[in-house]
């Protein structure tokens, strides 16, 4: 499993910065940690077969999630802010619906749907600035029974410091508030979050 440090995205609210920031990472051919088939087994549990139900990957990367989700049934769509990582994605995965979007900013009526059934995070929740808005517009989009499924590196206290990349406790606790039900995997200092309304 890769893992590759990046410093912290810069906190700011301005439209762009996320695509300033990412852009050049991918640029450098940068890449993080796989979605790899451990994950993948816990994602299928929570998720179910597609069956032709709608998902949104958000920070898509190159798309290989999204790549899962369509083998999965879904019918899937991925956005991410970095026209480097769209470009690599679109050439790997032809048939995929990958789209140019900053979630935390961007008119979520530019989606193709105005509700899905998984909404799929990973890697990202940790970079957005303002967590509580962003959870906000992803509960916008689940309907009831729908699932929002986080993959982020988890701060462990007993460990040090964190570091940029992990989730420290509080956004932790953030992300996991005002859930019907939370199931959690854990994979080293990896954690997936099964959230639903």
């Amino acid at each position: 499993m890769g893992w590759n440090v990046v410093d912290p995205a810069p906190s700011t609210d301005t439209a762009g910065t996320a695509e300033a920031y990412w852009d050049p990472l991918w640029r450098a051919d940068r890449r993080y940690r796989r979605f790899d088939e451990e994950e993948a087994k816990h994602l299928r549990h929570h998720a179910g077969p597609g069956r032709g139900r709608p998902a949104l990957d958000i920070g898509c990367g190159e798309g290989a999630l999204v790549q899962h989700l369509h083998g999965l049934g879904f019918q899937a769509v991925g956005v991410d802010c970095a026209p480097a990582a769209l470009a690599t994605g679109q050439l790997c995965y032809p048939h995929l619906d990958l789209r140019r979007m900053d979630f935390e900013h961007d008119d979520l009526t530019l989606l193709p749907h105005t509700a899905y059934a998984l909404v799929t995070c990973r890697l990202v929740y940790q970079w957005i600035p303002d967590k509580p808005a962003f959870l906000a517009r992803v509960r916008q989009l689940l309907p009831p029974g729908g699932l929002f499924w986080v993959g982020t590196s988890v701060h462990d206290q007993t460990r040090g410091a964190a570091q940029a990349w992990e989730l420290e406790a509080a956004d932790a606790e953030l992300l996991t508030t005002g859930w019907s039900r939370v199931d959690t995997m854990t994979a080293g200092n990896y954690r997936c979050f099964a959230l639903r309304p």
